[in-house]
């Protein structure tokens, strides 16, 4: 069989319940994403058990309407494929992924491709939205209203909530894992700062909003939370940030912070005792100021090690407004392109892993499987690996 031309994508590594139909040039012929995120405000973060009931839940309705558009656009027999993602992500969201990926196509003949998650928030840089001139898929080569594809080679960095990860993408596609982050992601740490000063789940959005309201005393340098420096070039490591956060936090309310205790004990304390709001803001900025310059300064690093390569960001901390600025500034002053996804493309999406599938196949590093055979999904996948057995 040739490479498809129309891939049926499904996501569901984590929270995020998603579906999509793809071509082979990145359009995106339709979509459908269902958020977990007022599910798990309750408990401040995803809780595995209940994101997989989700999305026992969601699948099944978002295929369906995927599916029904198809059939409104006339190209519901021209889809020849079907792409999962199978890690890295929470065992039990993977496995309801693949089970309902894997029926599907089975029950149509059709292949599936297993697919990197990781590699999908790189691959949403070619995501771009079909026109209904551009339906049906025979006339797959038309540019529509695409803007000029990302160039390669590449720096791309994936930053989210569960990854921080630098690599290089070569001429050919291939992946070269540059570095990543040792403990917390960038994502999580900011939802660990954010819930530390009160802010709703997920944190991320809401620290990033009210480090926006600072002023000139927030955002001059007073305050700077430390970055750990790591052995590797193009490692990052975030967990001691949130410390400092902790920190700036005790000070705020007049307790001792040189002995910020256990968790529970502090979450007690600063429930008794609330952080000023001026001080949240405070913290916030300072917490942004520092994940964003320790994310910009190895991104510069490989590219400044890189002569030539343009820069590809993806992931939902890609939907940052500072960090989105200070990318820019950083590959512009090289004179280097840089392509972020919009926004719903940045966050976890079923589009990005039709586009992943298609360029793994187009460059010869998928294959199609039988779903018949059964799917294999991993929590760890690194990028550019073989495919989960």
């Amino acid at each position: 069989m040739s490479a498809p031309r129309l891939i049926l994508a499904i996501e569901s590594s984590c929270d995020e319940s998603a579906v999509a139909l793809v071509r082979a040039d990145g359009a995106v012929l339709a979509e459908r994403v269902a958020t977990q995120a007022a599910l798990h405000a309750t408990t401040g973060g995803v809780v595995p058990e209940a994101a997989a009931r989700a999305h026992h839940a969601w699948l099944p309705r978002l295929l369906a309407e995927v599916v029904g558009e198809a059939k409104g656009l006339g190209v519901e027999r021209e889809i020849d494929a079907v792409a999962v993602t199978a890690g890295p992500g929470l065992l039990g969201s993977l496995l309801v992924g693949a089970g309902v990926a894997a029926g599907w196509a089975w029950g149509r003949g059709l292949p599936i491709i297993p697919t990197n998650h990781l590699e999908g928030h790189l691959r949403a840089a070619w995501l771009y939205p079909a026109t209904r001139s551009e339906v049906p898929v025979s006339t797959h080569g038309a540019s529509g209203t695409r803007s000029a594809a990302p160039t390669l080679p590449a720096i791309g960095l994936v930053v989210s909530g569960g990854h921080t990860l630098l690599v290089r993408i070569a001429r050919d596609g291939g992946i070269e894992r540059l570095g990543g982050t040792v403990d917390d992601a960038a994502g999580e740490a900011f939802d660990k700062i954010a819930r530390l000063i009160g802010l709703p789940y997920p944190g991320g959005a809401a620290l990033s909003a009210l480090a926006a309201t600072a002023g000139a005393a927030a955002t001059g340098g007073g305050d700077r939370l430390p970055i750990a420096r790591t052995e590797h070039p193009f490692d990052f490591s975030f967990s001691g940030v949130k410390t400092a956060a902790v920190r700036m936090a005790l000070v705020a309310i007049g307790a001792d912070p040189s002995s910020p205790g256990r968790a529970g004990a502090l979450a007690q304390l600063l429930s008794e005792r609330p952080i000023p709001s001026s001080a949240a803001v405070v913290i916030a900025a300072a917490a942004e100021r520092a994940i964003v310059g320790a994310l910009v300064e190895r991104v510069e690093r490989a590219l400044d090690a890189t002569p030539g390569a343009a820069l590809i960001v993806g992931g939902g901390v890609a939907a940052n407004a500072a960090l989105r600025r200070a990318l820019t500034t950083a590959a512009e002053r090289r004179g280097r392109a840089i392509t972020i996804p919009p926004i719903a493309w940045c966050t976890d999406n079923a589009a990005m892993i039709g586009a992943a599938a298609h360029a793994a196949l187009a460059e010869g590093r998928a294959e199609l499987h039988d779903p018949g055979s059964g799917i294999a999904v991993a929590a760890s996948w690194q990028i550019g690996a073989e495919v989960p057995r």
